[in-house]
C-alpha cells in the first residue's frame, strides 16, 4: 500500500513514520524541507522526539522507508481515470536549510548527498554507498510539476484553519502571502504593539495564534509573555495605574513589551 502525504512539519512526519512502521509505503510533500530545519525557534523547526523516530524509519536496514519531497506547493489532487487519485504539485525555488553554527542537531542529509543517491538509483549504478543517506528526493526546476498517483485517498497533514479565522473572521484583518509574514504566520491576526485588532478597536488577542512580524508566539512559554501587555492597555485605559502591576510582571519575565530581544525566540528573551 501506497500512500501521499501533503504537509511535512509535525502532522505529516508523524503520520509517515507510523506508516512506515505499519509497512506502508508513504510519500510526503512539504513545502519546506522541515527534516533540515534548524533555527533558533525550536517551534519552528521538527521536535528533537519526531525528527529522532524519522531518522528511525529512514536508517539503513529499515523498509519500507518514507519518501521526503520538498519544497514542494501542491496544486490540486484529481480522480485518476484509471482508479486512484492524482496528487499534482509544483516545485517551489529551491531552498537550502543549513544548520546553525556549532547546531546540536546533525543535518538530516545533505543535498548534494541525496542528489548523489538519487542519481546512481535512476542511472541503475551502486547506490549502495548511499544507502544511509534516506529517501530524500533531489528538488526539480521551479515551476517544474510532479504528478504521483496513489490508490488510496491523500492525506492532509497541513493542519487546520484556526478558531481567529473560523470564528472572529470580521473582527480582524489577515495577512497574506503579499505580507512579509511567511509559513505559518501567512494568514496570521494583524495586531498592534499592544495586541490590538487593527481592524476593531478594543479587541485584543491572547494566545497561540499571536505574531508579531516574523515572531510566532505559538507555544505558552511565548503568549504567555504576552498576557500582561493587553491586561495593561485594558486597565489603563479604564483609568487604572498599572505601574505597579507591570514592575511586578517585569520582574518575572512575564512582560515581553521589547520584541528586539527576540530574534526567533521569544521564550527565552
Amino acid at each position: 500500500d501506497e500512500y501521499v502525504l501533503i504537509g511535512g512539519y509535525e502532522s505529516g512526519v508523524d503520520a509517515a513514520v507510523n506508516l512506515a512502521k505499519a509497512g506502508k509505503q508513504a510519500t510526503v510533500l512539504a513545502s519546506t524541507a522541515t527534516w533540515n530545519v534548524q533555527t533558533v525557534d525550536p517551534s519552528s523547526e521538527l521536535a528533537p522526539y519526531t525528527a529522532d523516530r524519522l531518522r528511525e524509519v529512514t536508517a539503513e536496514g529499515f523498509s519500507p522507508s518514507p519518501k521526503l519531497l520538498a519544497p514542494l506547493r501542491v496544486q490540486r489532487v484529481e480522480r485518476a481515470p484509471e482508479g486512484g487519485f492524482n496528487v499534482v504539485a509544483a516545485w517551489k525555488a529551491s531552498d537550502n536549510p543549513l544548520p546553525l553554527p556549532d547546531g546540536l542537531r546533525k543535518p538530516f542529509v545533505t543535498r548534494a548527498e541525496s542528489t548523489a543517491r538519487w542519481l546512481a538509483e535512476q542511472e541503475g549504478g551502486d547506490a549502495a554507498p548511499f544507502a544511509s543517506l534516506g529517501t530524500i528526493t533531489p528538488p526539480g526546476a521551479e515551476g517544474s510539476e510532479v504528478v504521483l498517483h496513489t490508490a488510496q485517498p491523500p492525506v492532509l497533514c497541513t493542519g487546520f484553519e484556526g478558531s481567529v479565522a473560523s470564528v472572529a473572521r470580521n473582527l480582524f484583518a489577515f495577512a497574506d502571502e503579499a505580507d512579509e509574514a511567511k509559513g505559518c504566520l501567512c494568514g496570521a491576526a494583524m495586531l498592534t504593539d499592544d495586541d490590538e485588532s487593527t481592524a476593531v478597536p478594543g479587541v485584543f488577542l491572547v494566545g497561540p495564534s499571536v505574531s508579531h512580524g516574523d515572531l510566532s508566539f505559538c507555544f505558552v512559554y511565548k503568549f504567555r509573555q504576552r498576557f500582561g501587555i493587553v491586561a495593561d492597555k485594558i486597565c489603563r485605559g479604564l483609568g487604572r495605574d498599572t505601574a505597579a502591576a507591570v514592575a511586578e510582571c517585569r520582574k518575572t519575565n512575564m512582560y515581553l513589551d521589547d520584541l528586539s530581544c527576540c530574534v526567533g525566540s521569544c521564550g527565552t528573551c
